[in-house]
């Protein structure tokens, strides 16, 4: 994509998947899991996250009902880094390696971080690397800690 990232609505998509418990973070399936509510059993990927809050949804963002393809203004995407690159105007590589699975990130490289963690840890160095970390987002990251409720260890799926 030539267009320019709009690194803004890339950090209120840092800031939503922020507000989201880690056990609610799965990167290797759009949606994994369908609780009664979005709060009460649902686990995502951050573009599965991301296409069912208002904010996305209302850029034309969207999750099926079956939870396993997003579309973009009613089209299907033909997967999930094709969808965030059109809605945040990043290249194709850089929503591939945004929004891809767990490997993409680690490259078979156990960290330890949660699949959120790792996620938030690809976007910050993202922003860093393209000079959009400013003083106020980073006090921000570094003043909320920890990001959400703790994780119960016992809860946390094993990497």
């Amino acid at each position: 994509m030539d267009s320019t990232p709009n690194y803004e609505l890339l950090k209120d998509a840092y800031a939503i998947i922020d507000g989201i418990p880690e056990t609610a973070i799965d990167l290797d399936a759009l949606c994994s899991a369908r609780g009664e509510t979005l709060e009460q059993g649902t686990i995502c990927s951050p573009a599965g996250w991301l296409a069912q809050h208002p904010q996305f949804m209302a850029l034309g963002l969207a999750l099926a009902e079956d939870g396993t393809q997003l579309t973009v203004d009613g089209e299907p995407a033909a997967d999930p880094s094709e969808a965030l690159s059109r809605v945040l105007g990043l290249r194709t590589e850089d929503a591939q390696h945004l929004f891809g699975d767990r490997n993409t990130y680690t490259l078979g490289d156990d960290t330890g971080l949660s699949d959120k963690r790792l996620w938030q840890r690809e976007v910050r160095e993202f922003l860093k690397q393209h000079g959009q970390l400013d003083e106020e987002f980073e006090e921000h990251l570094e003043t909320r800690g920890p990001f959400a409720d703790p994780a119960n260890p016992a809860q946390i799926r094993a990497i």
